[in-house]
């Protein structure tokens, strides 16, 4: 059995985040080497509800001031010890077992594949950036890979819950030089890596109209030639992406 780290990123949204590990604890049978919780609310009344319902489960670490989820992400997997990280946000539901499994399988079997998305097509397609390649099969698993529409860089890699190699982070020199989730994985695209989606989803997003702004997280405005309208649309989108 491969060892796993588990990172959770959580700004707060204590309904949500109580939502997403109840339904994980419940889904997920997986032994996991270390569980991390970091939060960066900044808010005492927040920890301390956390702390009360979680503190048995999970390693929490309280930012004394508010640093963003890139600089959390960075501090926090300075303490993993495990090659691989299922990495996870504040705001997913997970709805069948097998998720953590599932995906390790797929990403085996191409070193290039930075990670599987475990949400469903429809989904991932609410940004109306993404297509799909012909469905590829692993026994009785399916996933198909994820492109973007010609114009658009997005779409090579994410903060959404899936597994991570530790490799793959140490390879850009992890993520401090980054301001965003775009550059990462423009960079990664640079490297020859791609993304996969699940056929058979396995969470849910509930973070819809729950946004939290982080003002660390600066979004570029470059464009490629010949990109479709609505750029202005989806920039005002992504800005708007939660903790």
């Amino acid at each position: 059995m491969k060892k796993i780290t588990f990172v959770l990123t959580s700004c707060g949204r204590v309904e949500l985040l109580n939502k997403t590990l109840e339904s994980f604890f419940k889904f997920n049978d997986y032994r996991l080497e270390k569980m991390y919780l970091v939060e960066d609310s900044f808010n005492q009344s927040v920890y301390s509800e956390i702390k009360k319902k979680w503190g048995n489960k999970l390693t929490l670490l309280f930012n004394e001031k508010k640093k963003g989820q890139i600089r959390s992400i960075v501090e926090t997997y300075k303490l993993v010890k495990t090659p691989l990280i299922f990495h996870c946000e504040d705001d997913w539901i997970y709805t069948r077992r097998n998720f953590i499994q599932d995906s390790l399988k797929i990403m085996d079997s191409d070193e290039k594949i930075i990670q599987v998305w475990l949400e469903s097509k429809e989904s991932a397609s609410r940004l109306d950036i993404f297509e799909y390649g012909p469905l590829q099969k692993l026994g009785n698993i399916g996933f198909r890979r994820v492109f973007c529409k010609e114009g658009w860089e997005w779409g090579y890699f994410s903060f959404r819950p899936g597994i991570k190699r530790l490799h793959d982070y140490n390879l850009i020199g992890g993520y401090k030089k980054f301001k965003n989730e775009l550059d990462i994985g423009v960079e990664y695209k640079k490297r020859g890596y791609y993304t996969v989606i699940i056929e058979n989803p396995a969470v849910i997003d509930i973070g819809d109209d729950h946004h939290v702004g982080d003002t660390t997280r600066k979004w570029p405005k470059r464009r490629k030639v010949g990109a479709p309208t609505g750029l202005k649309r989806l920039w005002k989108h992504l800005k708007s992406l939660k903790f």
